[in-house]
């Protein structure tokens, strides 16, 4: 066993907002990782981080992160725009990266960091941590036995309301803003990753004032007639499920199913139910009884976790790259290029409002 497999695996995070600050915490769940380095553009913020983690060393250059031996991958949780700029950068310094999602602004930034991983031969992965989680382990298992039957069609939403306000980083286009960046990607991802890529995209998007989109709905068709019906946006709070429907029954994952802890399982005789589909409106409470509540036909099975969730993508970035790996088999940058094309195939249409 070499040195690097003997010591624990350094992370080096490039950013110190919210999503950085959990991955980070998430690190006290996976055996053998630790936080190396930490930089961000705003040096007040490394160094809250830096102090959040017990003063784990600041690099106030990207440059010298990148070349810090105790660096073993980087963590970036930039704004948007900066994601394949600073993903390029450690690729061509022989870092692996792990990049938060969406991987990059465009399909053709995207696909430069997939060229660059590959001539460079060093690990790249879109940060699209729910295709790791326990609970969607356990959906793809059910889809490859046929608990369902056969697929057909997919209903998902993921909406959180965010005022259109001076400065609010969602709606600004040069940090990447947008319903469908930031919130459109995982029902995005997680079809592709349930039922591969679609055969066919369609759909309509709301303008917001800044010139994003507020809200974006994708129709898509898959292989075998399987489709989609994926609504993203700013405009509401949303019923965010994730629910497959087959012709034995529905797999519906628990709000919010990006960080899914909890998936039910319906038969036939009541998969048409309201409360079964992602237009279900229970809110709040009134939601969290209806979903403890016995109903015949529906079984529910739980997948707790500790923390946020962002361990088990750490975990196989971490496995990957001491295997030498370059890509990953569960989030290939194929689905990552994908992806940022149906967005793009959606948004190029005249907006709807």
């Amino acid at each position: 066993m070499d040195t690097a497999s003997r010591r624990a695996f350094g992370w080096g995070i490039v950013g110190a907002g919210t999503i950085a600050r959990q991955f980070a915490d998430d690190m006290c769940h996976v055996d053998g990782a630790c936080i190396a380095a930490v930089h961000s553009r705003t040096k007040s913020s490394a160094r809250a981080l830096s102090t959040h983690l017990d003063g784990v060393p600041v690099h106030d250059e990207f440059e010298a992160m990148l070349a810090d031996a105790a660096v073993d991958a980087v963590y970036i949780a930039t704004p948007n725009s900066l994601h394949a700029p600073q993903a390029l950068m450690a690729l061509a310094a022989g870092k692996p990266v792990l990049v938060e999602k969406p991987l990059a602004m465009t399909s053709a930034e995207a696909r430069e960091i997939a060229d660059a991983s590959a001539r460079c031969g060093v690990f790249a992965m879109e940060a699209l941590w729910s295709r790791f989680l326990p609970a969607v382990e356990r959906v793809r298992a059910l889809l490859a036995a046929g608990a369902i039957g056969d697929i057909q069609r997919i209903e998902a939403e993921l909406a959180f309301h965010k005022p259109e306000e001076p400065g609010n980083r969602f709606y600004d286009p040069a940090l990447g803003g947008g319903a469908a960046r930031d919130l459109g990607v995982y029902p995005l991802s997680l079809a592709c990753l349930f039922f591969g890529l679609p055969i066919r995209t369609g759909g309509q998007w709301w303008k917001a004032g800044t010139g994003v989109d507020r809200r974006t709905v994708f129709d898509l068709e898959f292989a075998g007639g399987v489709n989609a019906t994926l609504a993203c946006g700013f405009d509401r709070g949303g019923g965010n499920a994730f629910t497959i429907f087959g012709s034995k029954g529905a797999i519906r994952m628990a709000v919010p199913f990006l960080k899914a802890q909890r998936i039910a399982i319906f038969d036939s005789a009541v998969r048409d139910l309201p409360l079964v589909g992602a237009g279900a409106q229970a809110r709040g409470t009134m939601a969290k009884v209806l979903a403890r509540l016995p109903l015949p036909g529906r079984t529910v099975e739980d997948f707790p976790f500790p923390g946020n969730g962002l361990q088990f993508q750490a975990m196989h970035v971490m496995q990957a790259v001491r295997a030498g790996g370059v890509q990953s088999p569960v989030m290939p940058l194929q689905d990552s290029i994908a992806v940022l094309e149906m967005i793009e195939t959606v948004l190029s249409q005249p907006p709807a409002g």
